[in-house]
């Protein structure tokens, strides 16, 4: 998934952050492309877990930070992400069988329509505070 400057939020924390993000999203899809096995791919998409709830917690602590409005919505979408994407790394585990491709639609989907639709308000509600981040 290539960054854009189009998912700049403004805050360089948070940009940084997605453009980690988006590398391991393209980290995922060259595992797929280049045919690595589920148990490799089941690890990279364990590892963009793992980082996907080190950002969440980061962002929320700024959207904290910043007395954003819409936290605690911001916060049940992180949440339904975790889970979804839980779910998927339980059935890969439990040998059940996923689609690689629908998997990267979802991410690159979830990803764009995320950063694009909710994260740029985080960005829109900071500008012009004082507050550094």
């Amino acid at each position: 998934m290539k960054w854009t400057r189009d998912f700049e939020v403004g805050i360089s924390s948070i940009d940084d952050q997605h453009k980690r993000l988006c590398s391991m999203v393209t980290e995922f899809e060259n595992a797929v492309s280049f045919g690595h096995g589920l148990e490799m791919i089941g690890i990279i998409l364990k590892n963009l877990v793992d980082y996907v709830k080190y950002h969440f917690e980061d962002e929320e602590r700024v959207m904290a930070e910043l007395g954003y409005p819409d936290l605690e919505a911001h916060k049940l979408l992180h949440k339904g992400l975790v889970l979804d994407v839980k779910k998927i790394l339980l059935n890969l585990k439990a040998g059940k069988e996923i689609d690689p491709d629908e998997l990267i639609t979802f991410l690159h989907n979830w990803l764009a329509e995320h950063i694009l639709g909710e994260d740029v308000q985080i960005g829109k509600h900071a500008k012009g505070r004082q507050i550094t981040i």
